[in-house]
């Protein structure tokens, strides 16, 4: 739907008045989602239901719109909401307007996706990108040319301009990206992008321009004070497991993907790097990871195994080590483990006993650099790092953590690097946080301050919501024997390990197919069990987790979280054709009450 009126200033500020609470979150139900384009049919035919009407936009009509994405690193409803009014205003579709948090991502996300060069005018105004920036476009197989002149027609090239002109193809605005010619500029590319490298605008910054274009005061952001955003920083480093060192701070990005984007591009400007990562790996760090490996010939994926419950991750990872060293010629001076700790969606923990000395035999036999970074979203008070220092004090390790989960308590999206004692990690971290800071994707003021709000006490958090996690895994495991006469694994942090540190408040499981259920019966089991849970409010049908709302999160990640992850990769961590079901629990879940929905779930399934 494209509408030529642009929204009053008095019904935009009913907008603002009626935003319902849940959209200033960063999780949203994944059962109404309605993507981009959807949301706004829904949203401007509200609109143009009010043009004629003297009753205002109710916080009930913005909920009945339904869900953009289910994520805030995709899409928000603020912030689409947001693009709606921008497309309007210029009779654009919103599949035309794309906002981001990032002031250069919306001049990288064009010369990425283009398959011809790029070519942006700039008149008599400053260039938007240092002679820095253009260089890592130019390490991204970008090729853009900025011209101090008025925008002249290309045939096949690109045109970008900073304002609107009847040559250019899109325009570049303050964190704005429109695209004038969708033939040129492709949103679906443009949106794997800010997906992944970057994020919308946060619901703050949104919000501020909505105020804005509604003619009202913008709400202040509260002041950060120094010895605050300290106590942030010494606090990832010790949950890490280093000493605070306030010469290296960690680099805090507004996501985990666009931080972990900034460590790929710093390791392509040193040299380059062997990855090697789970195949299930959360799918967002799988296909980021494809995108700038298949971009930059200096940075290679590999992948390993771990489906199965009984699958030895250890073995698995040694084994491509040992792949990969059978022929050193063919290596980067640097390899990098990517493990995630537990791992996603299976649980598993590596014994770092184990792990430390693989590591350092595979250096000494290669000769070349080694990196552990550690990925401990799921438990990021396990202060890791340490535990491997106890057992090699020379091996560069890197913690990433994924803030938007349990240290925000799910308030705000952000990602962190933390490096640990050495001298290679230390450096590293140092060059990581340049290269964000030349994207602009360091985390924003308004993540910053409710990190500070909310990072003490998620040792107690994690702790609680993992204890939850083993209460409702037993009874679940406890019913489904009763119900169906079967031993069912659970993938779920050992006790031993929780007792180290790795607290984990997620499993995942593979109900047993009810006595002859059909391949389709089966293959639809996870989601309709899902589903019968979901009707219930103590749960929600939702992706992320870390969350401290008294809800349990439950998802398919096949059809979620591992969306980017291959079709053959996914199918095997099915059992009986049965997909995995991941939950993930609040530390103020009523665990009595959700026994008793998962009991009655599990009796449905097999009555």
């Amino acid at each position: 739907i494209i509408c030529k009126s642009f929204p009053s200033k008095h019904i935009i500020s009913q907008i603002l008045s009626a935003i319902p609470g849940e959209w200033h979150g960063t999780t949203f139900k994944n059962h109404n989602l309605l993507g981009r384009e959807g949301f706004a049919d829904n949203l401007n035919a509200l609109l143009a239901k009010k043009a004629d009407s003297s009753d205002p936009i109710t916080t009930n009509e913005l909920e009945e719109l339904g869900n953009a994405e289910d994520y805030l690193r995709v899409a928000t409803n603020v912030a689409t909401t947001l693009e709606v009014l921008l497309a309007r205003e210029k009779n654009f579709s919103v599949d035309q307007v794309f906002t981001f948090a990032s002031d250069v991502m919306p001049i990288v996300a064009v010369v990425l996706t283009s398959k011809t060069p790029v070519h942006l005018y700039i008149g008599d105004k400053k260039s938007p990108l240092s002679a820095d920036q253009t260089k890592f476009l130019q390490l991204l197989g970008g090729n853009l040319t900025i011209h101090n002149t008025a925008p002249e027609a290309q045939k096949d090239d690109v045109v970008l301009s900073l304002d609107a002109h009847e040559s250019v193809d899109g325009i570049i605005g303050s964190n704005i990206l429109y695209i004038v010619n969708k033939e040129k500029i492709t949103s679906a590319e443009i949106l794997v992008i800010r997906k992944r490298m970057t994020t919308p605008m946060t619901t703050p910054m949104a919000l501020a321009r909505m105020q804005e274009l509604a003619g009202v005061p913008v709400t202040e952001q509260e002041e950060i004070k120094d010895d605050d955003l300290a106590a942030l920083y010494g606090h990832l480093q010790t949950m890490s497991g280093t000493d605070i060192n306030t010469a290296v701070n960690p680099i805090i990005c507004t996501a985990g993907l666009p931080t972990i984007a900034s460590m790929w591009i710093t390791l392509m400007l040193r040299g380059g790097a062997d990855i090697l990562m789970a195949s299930t790996a959360y799918g967002g760090s799988s296909q980021l990871t494809d995108i700038i490996t298949s971009r930059a010939n200096v940075l290679q994926k590999h992948t390993f195994d771990i489906q199965g419950v009984n699958t030895n991750i250890i073995d698995r990872i040694r084994g491509r080590l040992d792949d990969l060293a059978s022929d050193v010629s063919k290596l980067m001076p640097l390899t990098v483990l990517f493990v995630e700790i537990p791992t996603n969606p299976d649980m598993k923990v590596p014994d770092t006993r184990e792990l430390a000395p693989i590591l350092q035999g595979y250096k000494e036999k290669t000769g070349k650099g080694v990196l552990l970074m550690v990925d401990t979203t799921f438990a990021p008070s396990s202060q890791v790092m340490k535990k491997f220092k106890d057992l090699n004090s020379e091996l560069p390790v890197v913690a990433f953590i994924s803030l938007s989960k349990s240290v925000s308590r799910g308030i705000t999206t952000a990602g962190t690097i933390v490096a640990n004692h050495t001298d290679f990690a230390t450096d590293l971290i140092r060059g990581v946080t340049e290269t964000a800071t030349l994207l602009n994707t360091t985390a924003k003021h308004d993540q910053l301050l409710r990190l500070i709000q909310n990072h003490v006490g998620v040792e107690d958090r994690c702790q609680r919501a993992y204890e939850a996690a083993a209460a409702v895994g037993t009874c679940l495991q406890e019913v489904v024997k009763e119900k169906r006469a079967v031993e069912m694994p659970l993938a779920f942090v050992k006790t031993d390990q929780a007792a180290l540190g790795f607290t984990s408040s997620t499993f995942s499981f593979n109900l047993p197919g009810p006595e002859n259920a059909t391949n389709e019966q089966n293959e639809a089991l996870a989601q309709r069990f899902v589903d019968l849970l979901c009707a219930h409010s103590e749960f929600k049908p939702c992706v992320s987790f870390g969350q401290d709302n008294g809800l349990v999160y439950a998802t398919v990640p096949a059809t979620s979280t591992q969306g980017a992850i291959k079709e053959e990769d996914k199918a095997k961590q099915a059992v009986g054709g049965v997909q995995l079901v991941r939950l993930s629990f609040s530390p103020t879940v009523n665990v009595e009450a959700v026994q008793k929905i998962v009991r009655d779930s599990v009796t449905t399934i097999y009555s």
